[in-house]
């Protein structure tokens, strides 16, 4: 028989714990992690999460792993400004945003969503890794401010058009 959480609970007395893993679950809401600020690292990967909420005092977080839920936007992520990973793989999501003060983040995944234009990424200087493939993207643009690039993966869209790339050494 497998057991799958609905709801994150009986946590508070954690106040150290530094990562919390709760794969493949029923869990809708991101809650009750208010007294554990000293999280560095989320994997809350195949839920039914729709909201990125509750999440704006986890200022240690480093890893944030939201891939396989139902999430539509990028939002409440501006608080997170030591996160060097973000997955939000295979989601709803259709606009890039919420990313400006991620400034050292490292590792972006938003492939397999319904995403049309690479956006509001300028301030990524240290970004190693885009990952955004299976998504409506037409254009490769606005990457010419992540001179840190190494791996830009965006197979499976509708490029027809290449742009910017040429301060990526």
């Amino acid at each position: 028989m497998q057991f799958r959480i609905p709801k994150i609970e009986g946590l508070a007395h954690a106040k150290q714990l530094k990562t919390l893993l709760l794969r493949k679950n029923l869990i809708k809401k991101i809650e009750n992690l208010e007294e554990n600020t000293q999280l560095e690292e989320i994997e809350l990967y195949d839920n039914r999460i729709r909201h990125i909420t509750n999440i704006d005092h986890l200022t240690n977080l480093v890893h944030l792993d939201l891939s396989f839920n139902r999430l539509k936007e990028m939002q409440n992520l501006e608080t997170l400004v030591n996160l060097k990973k973000l997955y939000l793989s295979s989601n709803r999501i259709r606009k890039m945003e919420g990313l400006n003060t991620l400034i050292n983040l490292e590792v972006l995944d938003v492939g397999d969503n319904k995403i049309r234009k690479i956006e509001n990424i300028e301030c990524l200087t240290t970004l190693k890794e885009f990952h955004a493939a299976k998504n409506k993207i037409t254009v490769l643009e606005g990457l010419s401010t992540c001179v840190n690039l190494y791996l830009i993966a965006v197979q499976v869209n509708f490029i027809y058009k290449i742009e910017g790339l040429e301060t990526l050494t």
